[in-house]
């Protein structure tokens, strides 16, 4: 099986390899705040920096200058990746900005729509050589298109030409707009958060599945630190109102 550090503490040992599946297509959803966001853009510079995997991170919900501010909070310097290394170990793609009709400086961009997006990926796998993709988020790329079949297609040729080029990819979803998202992606995982009786929130993960895999099958608490997610996969938590 091929395997690689996930760079997130804690989920490695939720896997029976005690690392993360390499090469596959791996959908994260949950609701807002859950901390999708923070997970790709872990994923993808840990894999820069400790694996020597570079990225790509295509945004679709906001503006890449919002990311690179939002993720210093996590001291995670994100402009750095991009400029001081050469090629680049962290690469943003600004798909917000033709979706709201904006302009745009950033080298990047693409309007919601498969081919736009595997023409740019294309260019940049080949610039950069990057193994580490995330698309935040499916929900929105979804949208555009009607008809459910289209989208189980769109993904799986996008699957099926990352995968081709070696690439773990991570596509973040709320939900599962059209029924076939989760069907579409060889993994699943789901965050979300319990509100306790005392009002504050506690936050959960399930590998939902992940073929060809064997895996913890419950909810394990996570929390969102100064240095990011990290995972507590010996603290299982009952569902309550997760959300």
């Amino acid at each position: 099986m091929n395997t690689i550090k996930s760079g997130i503490p804690g989920l490695d040992d939720l896997f029976s390899t005690k690392e993360f599946p390499k090469g596959r297509q791996i959908l994260l959803t949950g609701p807002p705040g859950s901390g999708k966001t923070v997970f790709g853009i872990q994923f993808l510079i840990n894999g820069a920096l400790h694996s020597e995997e570079p990225g790509i991170f295509v945004s679709f919900d906001d503006l890449p200058r919002h990311i690179r501010t939002d993720m210093q909070s996590f001291k995670w310097n994100i402009k750095q990746l991009e400029e001081e290394f050469d090629p680049p170990l962290l690469t943003l793609v600004d798909g917000f900005s033709a979706r709201v009709g904006l302009t745009t400086s950033e080298k990047y961009t693409i309007r919601a729509n498969i081919d736009s997006l595997l023409m740019v990926l294309t260019e940049i796998l080949e610039e950069t050589g990057a193994t580490r993709v995330c698309i935040d988020s499916l929900s929105t790329l979804s949208t555009i298109v009607k008809d459910p079949s289209q989208v189980r297609k769109e993904i799986l040729t996008m699957g099926a030409i990352l995968g081709e080029q070696g690439c773990t990819t991570i596509l973040t979803s709320e939900t599962s707009v059209h029924g076939v998202e989760e069907y579409s992606s060889q993994g699943l995982l789901r965050l979300s958060y319990d509100e306790l009786p005392t009002g504050e929130f506690r936050r959960g993960i399930l590998v939902q599945k992940m073929r060809g895999f064997f895996h913890e099958f419950s909810w394990k608490e996570f929390r969102i630190t100064k240095d990011g997610i990290r995972i507590f996969p010996d603290r299982t938590i009952s569902r309550g109102h997760l959300i």
